[in-house]
Formats: structure tokens, sequence, C-alpha cells
């Protein structure tokens, strides 16, 4: 096995299947068996991917938190803003995104599942984070580039399912390819929700360390390729031949899949190569494998992490050195009185 690829490998492939199945879709035709049966084999490869590098990293008990934490989220935040436009704006869901759950499809939450845990595994890689319990002030940080990395993905995912396919519709319109700026305010705060509440779980149930996914790079090289993977789809749709036909809007499906194609060229594909040179690059030597929380006690009464001296919170030691003992001649004074000879203590 070459030196520094682990037994992830399986994971790029993964990313490898995600990626031709968002280009099948790309070059398939309307109607088609490879328009009609790609998405479900990126459906098949995201699903796969999350829960055999979540279960790896954070534990089965983590899987079931994060699935509870994005269906709660995610849905009451749908509900929320198809009833009342609040905080994506004034939309509703079409057949074509048929089953419902009340007013939201049902394929809408692993959506934000399996895109949003691979938003959170981007944000750890980018923020050089390669263990499962999260250091200090990080549970504040990795929810926040999680939730930018979502909003760059949405910036060229929306105007494609909305305002060319129809699977939603946006009463008002918008000014970014038919999208209000409201939806990408309301996306960066609703996943920000979801991904604080589980920095919040991980914190207060911190899982065990894996110390083999470390140095793993195919464990992290998997990564950017999940994240990334649409871009498959949207860098290709310009050069494949489309029904010129207009949307509602008026706009010409021909220039929304060139600007896509722009915008994930901008977006997408620079964190795909960010995200590969750190996956790629030997982690760094301070990184943690034990638990923030679990700290060993050694015998001078420090913790693993504590150094003597103001870092710890008490003062270092004076150094102390053996002095040998010193004998004196009896010294008589003029009254005649004898100081006593002093005791040597060494003997």
């Amino acid at each position: 096995m070459r030196k520094g690829w682990g037994n992830s490998k399986g994971l790029v492939l993964l990313g490898c299947l995600a990626w031709a199945g968002n280009a099948a879709y790309a070059l398939g035709g309307n109607g088609g068996a490879t328009k009609t049966y790609s998405p479900a084999v990126v459906a098949l490869a995201l699903a796969v991917f999350f829960v055999w590098h979540c279960g790896h990293r954070y534990g089965r008990s983590a899987i079931l938190r994060f699935v509870a934490v994005v269906f709660v989220v995610g849905w009451a935040f749908e509900t929320l803003s198809v009833m009342t436009g609040v905080p994506f704006g004034r939309y509703h869901y079409t057949d074509i995104m048929s089953p419902f759950l009340g007013h939201v499809p049902v394929f809408v939450l692993p959506a934000y599942l399996f895109m949003g845990y691979a938003s959170w595994s981007m944000a750890t890689l980018m923020l050089g984070i390669r263990t499962a319990a999260l250091p200090r002030n990080a549970a504040y940080k990795v929810p926040l580039v999680a939730a930018g990395l979502m909003v760059l993905w949405d910036l060229s995912m929306d105007p494609l399912r909305a305002t060319v396919e129809g699977r939603w519709i946006w009463i008002d319109g918008g000014a970014y390819l038919g999208v209000p700026v409201s939806n990408y305010v309301g996306w960066f705060l609703v996943t920000w929700c979801m991904f604080q509440a589980f920095a919040i779980l991980l914190k207060d149930n911190p899982p065990s360390e894996r110390s083999d996914i470390v140095a793993d790079r195919s464990y992290w090289v998997a990564i950017p390729l999940i994240y990334s993977c649409f871009a498959g789809e949207y860098l290709l749709n310009p050069i494949v031949d489309h029904d010129p036909a207009l949307t509602a809007t008026g706009t010409a499906v021909q220039n929304i899949f060139s600007s896509v194609a722009l915008i994930t060229s901008l977006t997408l594909v620079p964190v795909l190569l960010l995200g590969l040179i750190l996956a790629l690059r030997p982690p760094l030597s301070r990184t943690r494998i034990q638990s923030p929380r679990s700290t060993r006690r050694r015998p001078n009464g420090r913790t693993s992490d504590e150094k003597p001296g103001i870092e710890s919170g008490r003062p270092a030691p004076l150094p102390t050195r053996s002095c040998p003992s010193i004998v004196t001649a009896p010294r008589t004074h003029a009254s005649g009185w004898k100081q006593p000879e002093p005791q040597n203590f060494d003997q």
C-alpha cells in the first residue's frame, strides 16, 4: 500500500462516482434513461459516503444526531418559509418534487443531509481539524464556514432547479437569475442553525478519536470530491445542446447555463482545488489525537497539555541545588563567652 493512503480509497471512488453521475445528468437527453436514473446514482454515492465517512470519524450515534438535527431544522424552516415567506422568501414547490411531508418534499431533506455533511467536513479540512472532537473555539468557526460553503453551492444549484427545471417557483421572482437574494440569506441562517446544533452536541458528547484517519489521505481527498461533485453537471451544461425555449421569467435557458458555469468556476472549483491541496498535505504535527476533554495527569501534578510557568496558571518551581556544609571556627567574645560550634548535618 502506498504510504499515506489508508483503507478509505472507496470513499474516493464514491466521489468519482458522484461526479460521473452528475456529468451524465448534464449529457443526458430530456426524458431519456440517463437523465432519469443518473440522479439515483448520485444520491446512492452521497448516502454511502455519508454513512461511511461520518460513522468512521464520529461514530454511529453521531450519524443519528446529525440526521435528527438536519431533518428537524430543515423541515421546520422550509415549512415556515412556504407558509410565510420567512426566511427564504415566497415560493412553493411543484408536483415534480412529490411526495410531500406537509408542505415540504421528502427528497429535500436528504439533500440538506448529504450536502450539509459534505460542507461540514470541508469546513473542518479547511480549518486544519482532523480530529472528531472540536478544539477550543472551533465549535463556532466550523458552523460559520460550513454555512458559507452551503451558500456557495446554492449559488449554482438554485437557478438551475428553480428557474430552469421548475421544481419550485419563486412567486416574486428574483434579481439573481430568477432567485431572490433573501434566499441566500435564509440559506446561510438555516444551515448555520443546523451546524451549530451539531457542534454543541459534539461538544457535550465528544466521540472517541480515530488515529488511523489523521494521516489517511484518501479519507480527506474524498471530502472535496464529494462537496464539489455537482460541478460535473454545472460546468457541462453550456456545451450541451439544450432546448432553447424560454422559461416563465423570460430568461434564455442557455444564458442561465453559461452564467451558472462561470459562477461554479469561481466558487466550487477553487474550493475543490484548495481542498485537494489541504488533503494531500501531511497533517500538522500539532494535531492532537486525544480528546480535549480527556487529559492525563503526570506525577508532578500537571496535565499532559500544561507547561510550567505562566501558561499553567502556577509559578514554576525555583531551581534548587545542594550546598556543601560550611564549618567555621568557633568565635570568642571579649566577655569570654564562646560561640557554640555549628553542627554538620551531612555526617
